[in-house]
This record gives structure tokens, C-alpha cells and sequence, in this order.
């Protein structure tokens, strides 16, 4: 194999530990999320912390089963 060929497996290599990051901080942002929701923080300023909008953050809570506070 030349430079050339093991470039284009490091690069899908890093493409997908990239993904992987991805994956793992988009799970952190929703668990966190959901913690400070129900800790008593109201979804319009976790959509201002976080840079999502309202309805983001609702169906986030929906998805994980924590829109309603418990």
C-alpha cells in the first residue's frame, strides 16, 4: 500500500471516532439535560443554555420519558 491508500483508512478511521464522540456528547447534553429539567429548571432557559430551541428541548423530554417532572 502507498501513503495514499493508508491516508484514506485514517481518515475513515477518524471519521468514524469522530462520529463516536458525537454520539457520546449528544447522549451527555440529553442526560444532562433532563437532570437539570428535573431539578426544577424550566425548558426556555435550557433551550437558552443549551443554543437549542423550546420545542428541541420538549421532545427531548418526551423521547426520554421525562416531560412531565416526577
Amino acid at each position: 500500500m502507498t501513503d495514499e491508500d493508508n491516508s484514506l483508512e485514517a481518515a475513515t478511521a477518524a471519521l468514524a471516532a469522530a462520529q463516536e464522540a458525537l454520539h457520546v456528547a449528544r447522549r451527555n447534553l440529553s442526560a444532562a439535560i433532563v437532570a437539570v429539567y428535573r431539578q426544577g429548571e424550566p425548558v426556555a432557559r435550557i433551550a437558552e443554555r443549551t443554543g437549542k430551541n423550546v420545542i428541541e428541548i420538549r421532545n427531548l423530554l418526551a423521547a426520554t420519558g421525562a416531560a412531565h417532572r416526577g
